[in-house]
């Protein structure tokens, strides 16, 4: 997910006839928010990382690697991002989902959730947006239960 400086627009409720106002701030100074998140347990695993490129997404399957002690599935989309090769002495097994399917992907379910959370606030300096999607993020690693509601799809619950 892409975080920065640039104000997402949401909507907002105004009297009618009158257009609503709302802050709004273009800036063009962004960071990339990497997640991965187990659907049945609620535990969610991110970091802040400067593109979205093959190098990165390596980079986070390393650290995503030296968390979990047991294989794990990690599912991603086709992004060119996401076709990087992992290391071959790792408890991952990368898999894709089919092209253009992001219904099929929990984690999207869940930046949509976290873009809602960001609507219509104005970051003046990267590392401000930084720290208020850190303080949304805080609010899924203390309830786990949220992650789940989120992003259990019964795909993944019902395979066993």
């Amino acid at each position: 997910m892409r975080v920065g400086t640039r104000t997402e627009l949401g909507r907002k409720w105004g009297p009618c006839a009158h257009r609503p106002l709302g802050p709004v701030h273009i800036g063009y100074q962004f960071t990339h928010l990497f997640v991965a998140l187990a659907p049945l347990t609620g535990q969610v695993f991110a970091m802040f990382l400067p593109e979205l490129n093959k190098v990165c997404f390596q980079h986070f399957g390393q650290q995503l690697n030296q968390e979990v002690s047991q294989p794990t599935l990690l599912i991603a989309d086709r992004a060119t991002a996401h076709q990087a090769k992992l290391l071959t002495e790792t408890h991952l097994v990368l898999t894709h989902l089919p092209t253009a399917c992001p219904e099929l992907n929990p984690v999207e379910r869940f930046f949509e959730e976290l873009r809602r959370q960001l609507k219509s606030r104005v970051f003046d300096s990267l590392w401000e947006a930084q720290v208020c999607v850190e303080r949304v993020l805080q609010i899924y690693l203390d309830s786990p239960e949220r992650v789940i509601q989120l992003a259990a799809y019964p795909y993944i619950r019902n395979t066993s």
